[in-house]
């Protein structure tokens, strides 16, 4: 017993065989033939018999639509890559408010416990000057370090995680934030030098 598979592939050839000796018989038919009308039309709509007609639609708005918006995301992807820095990574974030410890949670992706436990230790610091509340609104161009350590190589330096906003779009109801952020950076030690251990 032959397997459904082997038959199907059978009785497709049978039939694709048969159109074709079909259409070649009626092709020669017809040029051997007098020119009779009624032949004609019968040979004629036999002929369109044969073959399926499939007609394949698209939009040419939608694919308009798409080059646009292609279009406009590479530009977007240009700007970005042109304000962040080489090897900073580029988030954008919503968030409710422009508070620092805020934009610290969301940017440095700690909790907000984290976030009080380092502002505690005074490990903030905004454009390298100390931060005295938690409640300070940010602006577009702030610098946000958060310092993890000193340099174990040279205690003149500091190893801290820097956030750059680099805009601010406002929303309903939140404010959406594009920042550049970098981890374990090795930078000189502040102007007023960082006290922690």
């Amino acid at each position: 017993m032959l397997s459904r598979a082997t038959i199907n592939i059978i009785r497709k050839l049978i039939c694709s065989n048969a159109r074709t000796f079909y259409y070649a018989q009626n092709s020669l038919q017809s040029n051997l033939l007098t020119h009779d009308s009624s032949t004609k039309e019968y040979n004629i709509q036999n002929h369109y018999n044969l073959y399926i007609a499939k007609r394949f639609k698209y939009n040419k708005r939608k694919t308009a639509d798409n080059k646009k918006s292609r279009d406009e995301d590479s530009d977007e992807e240009e700007e970005e890559n042109e304000e962040a820095a080489a090897g900073s990574k580029t988030i954008t974030i919503n968030i409710p408010s422009l508070r620092l410890d805020t934009i610290s949670k969301a940017g440095f992706g700690i909790t907000r416990n984290k976030v009080e436990e380092a502002f505690y230790a005074s490990k903030f610091r905004v454009n390298g000057n100390k931060v005295f509340k938690k409640s300070m609104e940010v602006e577009v161009g702030d610098e946000i370090d958060l310092v993890s350590h000193r340099s174990l190589d040279n205690p003149g330096f500091l190893i801290v995680n820097k956030i750059v906003i680099l805009s601010m779009n406002s929303a309903s109801e939140s404010v959406r934030v594009k920042l550049s952020r970098d981890k374990n950076l090795l930078i000189e030690d502040y102007e007023e030098p960082w006290s922690g251990v």
